[in-house]
């Protein structure tokens, strides 16, 4: 790789959503200066990627047209490479994790793919004339949500770039690209899914326009990224883990993310109500909260349809 001494970006000189190039800087700085070059030493890696930063350019812009926040300078395709394969070791993305992974957590993460299932059963019911749900999951991680999509019958797929991720994932369907699962012949999902994805991506509107063509007419489509309303810079640790200029490369709100949706042919809709607890209050409020407060797109995690 050339200048190994020196990370290498690019210039995204058009909104990610709508393609206006009217787009107004809300701040900017260098990888080296603080509060950023702390954040950035303080997180677990493989090979620390902050010498190879100094120097370097950060750009948090917005669309004047559509709203929509990203970073405008991104790694260069094989710096981005390296971020994967050598910044983003698994001992690495192990140590990150562990504090989060409580037992807590771990539980309610359960809980809350386990009422993916169930609403996603419900909205595809139609789609599938008795025949298995056939979902995929972009950028899929490890694979707990195919695992357990897996045991209500579905037939799931994933697909996630990371390597790490793949070889000690917990389920064997995963595939590296699109590409290598459309080799296998695998094609008409009834549900795709991205998780805490599209932040990650350079052009999330072009993955979106190549996954839309895998939908079914009708098909399910779960978005789901950090809320980043209300953030313009990275000042606090909560800015930086949701716009972190390396990671989270585009910050959305619930109106950017619908925005883009809706501009591709996809039509909001209201999760089914589902019940995964032994507790009869929270069975209440969850009925209190969908009655009162069950505005669709109301957060990140959107449900849609495609038209």
């Amino acid at each position: 790789m050339k200048n190994m001494d020196s990370a290498q970006f690019v210039e995204r000189t058009t909104c990610i959503s709508c393609g206006s190039t009217r787009l107004a800087e809300l701040s900017t700085g260098l990888f080296n200066e603080k509060p950023l070059c702390d954040f950035i030493l303080n997180d677990p890696w493989g090979e620390n990627p902050a010498p190879y930063l100094r120097g370097k350019h950060w750009s948090y812009v917005q669309c004047s047209d559509c709203g929509q926040a990203f970073h405008k300078y991104i790694l260069a395709p094989d710096w981005n490479e390296r971020r994967f394969s050598q910044w983003m070791t698994q001992e690495a993305i192990e140590e990150f994790e562990r504090p989060f992974k409580t037992t807590e957590y771990v539980f309610s993460k359960a809980v809350q793919y386990t009422k993916h299932v169930l609403q996603l059963e419900r909205l595809s019911r139609s789609l599938c004339s008795g025949k298995p749900v056939r979902l995929l999951d972009f950028g899929c991680g490890y694979g707990e949500f195919l695992a357990m999509c897996d045991l209500y019958g579905f037939e799931a797929y994933g697909v996630d770039r990371s390597s790490a991720k793949r070889e000690n994932g917990r389920f064997a369907r995963i595939f590296p690209e699109l590409e290598d699962l459309k080799s296998s012949g695998i094609s008409a999902f009834h549900v795709i899914t991205l998780f805490e994805v599209l932040e990650h991506l350079d052009d999330p509107r072009s993955l979106l326009e190549v996954l839309k063509e895998y939908l079914v007419t009708g098909g399910i489509l779960i978005l789901e990224t950090p809320d980043c309303s209300g953030i313009n810079g990275i000042s606090t640790l909560d800015d930086y883990r949701k716009i972190h200029p390396l990671e989270h490369i585009n910050g959305f709100t619930p109106a950017t993310m619908r925005g883009l949706a809706e501009s591709m042919g996809f039509a909001p809709i209201k999760k089914p109500v589902s019940f995964v607890t032994t507790d009869p209050m929270r069975v209440v409020k969850t009925v209190a909260k969908q009655i009162v407060g069950g505005a669709i797109g109301a957060g990140t995690q959107q449900y849609f349809r495609k038209l």
